[in-house]
């Protein structure tokens, strides 16, 4: 007897992501040896130890369970049911978790799989780490590959796309969706990590991840890898390598500070203030966003001299990416702590905007389309106040596994993430945001 098992996320290579969104899927008999009528199944976990999980159940839900006993039919007719990863085990690599298929005892069908999950950067294995690093050094390409799109978008010119406004969150999530799939179009098993920059991350430092710069200040903030690492020959379009050092008031083996004492008239004021701190700025998205976008985010940006410390450059560094990631991490914590998911609601989103000159709220309210993806070139006028320069990036990349958020995103589209409300999630989740239907 053969069970054959179909998840949507399958890949034109046969391989299966999953996270902690349920993900429709079928099995079916291919193989029956004489049974007729209906064969009972039972799905169960068939990874390795210490691996990704999975759990299942026949509607959509978050109260999955670690085992679906099917009647399947004789005849091949494939019965539907739904499977998520199971939350808190994630996968350490592809085909550490599988869904089986046993009926009388026996192994009937198996499909490999991995959940697929971003992960503080901080507990990552070795061979983690060096994937995404891998990754990362394989799109520069030492100044010459398609990451230099990435850093062409993130400059002056464009602020008013990307921040202080209601689109700040959407347009960066955005933005990490899109470098994570060209990563993963290098290694299918790369999720992007986390600087969780309210708690010591001393390894994320050290020369084997990002690196710091020599002791010596006099000697300049340059990040000089050792020899052999993915990030050995970083270049940025402009040749330049990556700059970086943290300021007086950061040991780079503690977390930075929650306040400082800014001197008259200012005096002590927050800092990269605490998850909950961040999580109790606002119980409405309109509340939130603002003070969020100041501290913690500006704030930790604000830790190092160097290319990260300014709009301009800060993208020319990759802990820029970890540090975004982060930010969209609290914002994905706050809509689910708050149950901030829902596009049309203004709690979750001000839909309108914070107003700049009108039109200029342009590509800030619900329904717009995100620039560079939608290709628009500025001309400088109040109807057309995109960025003046050709569009970097192309339309927004396929992904082998979802359709959303399609060619050309809106800010909506980056809001319900996981498709709690019913649209298809976007393909990535965070290890500690459960997936939560309300």
């Amino acid at each position: 007897m053969n069970v054959e098992i179909s998840i949507e996320t399958t890949d034109s290579q046969g391989r299966t992501f999953l996270t902690w969104a349920p993900i429709k899927a079928s099995a079916r008999v291919t193989e029956a040896d004489g049974a007729s009528g209906a064969i009972a199944v039972t799905l169960a976990n068939g990874g390795v130890d210490g691996g990704g999980r999975v759990v299942f159940d026949t509607v959509r839900s978050d109260d999955d369970k670690p085992t679906l006993d099917l009647e399947l039919p004789a005849n091949g007719n494939p019965v539907d049911f739904w499977v998520a990863g199971e939350f808190g085990h994630p996968s350490l690599a592809y085909g550490d978790a599988a869904v089986e298929a046993t009926a009388d005892g026996n192994v009937v069908g198996r499909r490999e799989l991995m959940v697929r999950i971003r992960k503080n950067a901080m507990t990552l294995t070795d061979a983690e780490r060096d994937r995404f690093l891998h990754a990362m050094g394989t799109l520069n390409e030492a100044g010459q590959g398609p990451f230099k799109s990435f850093r062409a978008m993130h400059v002056d010119e464009s602020n008013d796309e990307s921040h202080n406004f209601a689109g700040f969150g959407p347009w960066h999530r955005a933005y990490l969706l899109d470098l994570e799939r060209e990563l993963q179009k290098i290694d299918a098993e790369v999720a992007l990590p986390y600087w969780r920059f309210d708690e010591p991350a001393p390894s994320l430092f050290a020369a084997e991840f990002l690196g710091s710069p020599s002791d010596d200040s006099s000697a300049g903030d340059d990040i000089d890898f050792p020899a052999g690492h993915p990030l050995e020959f970083w270049q940025t379009n402009e040749g330049d390598p990556i700059r970086r050092r943290p300021l007086f008031f950061y040991d780079i083996n503690a977390a930075p500070p929650t306040e400082l004492d800014f001197g008259p008239p200012d005096g002590i004021q927050p800092f990269v203030i605490t998850e909950a701190d961040t999580i109790a700025l606002g119980d409405v998205f309109s509340d939130f966003r603002q003070p969020m976008e100041f501290t913690p985010h500006g704030a930790a940006h604000s830790c190092f001299s160097g290319w990260v410390g300014g709009i301009d450059t800060a993208a020319k560094d990759p802990l820029f990416f970890l540090l975004h990631a982060n930010v969209d991490r609290l914002w994905a914590r706050w809509q689910w702590l708050k149950q901030r998911t829902k596009p049309s609601q203004a709690a979750t989103y001000s839909i309108d905007g914070s107003r700049r000159d009108p039109p200029k709220d342009i590509g800030h309210k619900l329904n717009d389309t995100m620039w560079p993806w939608n290709g628009i070139k500025g001309n400088g006028t109040r109807s057309n106040p995109r960025p003046q320069f050709d569009p970097p990036r192309p339309t927004f990349p396929d992904s082998p596994i979802v359709r959303r958020p399609g060619s050309k995103p809106r800010v909506r589209d980056m809001i319900d993430y996981q498709g709690v409300h019913g649209d298809e999630p976007l393909g990535f989740d965070y290890d500690d945001v459960p997936f939560e239907l309300h």
